[in-house]
């Protein structure tokens, strides 16, 4: 996957690196990381311009957490209750879960 997110980066260059951090923050295995490695080296290298490199990072990543939001707020548990069961996920499992974030969870938030 890495060879094909260099890939995306030499080719389409910004739009590359906005495109794949979107996707990688939603969900898609895309090696983030190693994402924007490359792209500090390509800065480095002279090939990328770093503030436009910086701002496709930054607008590619607030774009892939605002569409992993809306879909958590738009699906919240249905998704999981419906087809959790593939997964082994039971309802008793996404109570214990729940009731575990109710107490924990915006603490767990602030320091993750």
């Amino acid at each position: 996957m890495t060879e094909v997110a260099f890939h995306w980066i030499r080719h389409y260059g910004y739009a590359g690196i906005f495109s794949l951090l979107t996707f990688g923050i939603v969900g898609l295995p895309v090696p983030d990381e190693w994402l924007l490695t490359f792209s500090g080296y390509l800065v480095f290298n002279g090939t990328l311009l770093f503030v436009p490199t910086l701002a496709a990072a930054f607008f590619g990543s607030a774009c892939g957490i605002t569409v992993s939001y809306a879909l958590g707020r738009i699906f919240d548990t249905y998704v999981l209750v419906k087809y959790g069961s593939y997964l082994h996920i039971t309802p008793a499992m996404l109570a214990r879960v729940q009731s575990w974030f109710e107490r924990r969870g915006r603490w767990t938030l602030l320091v993750g």
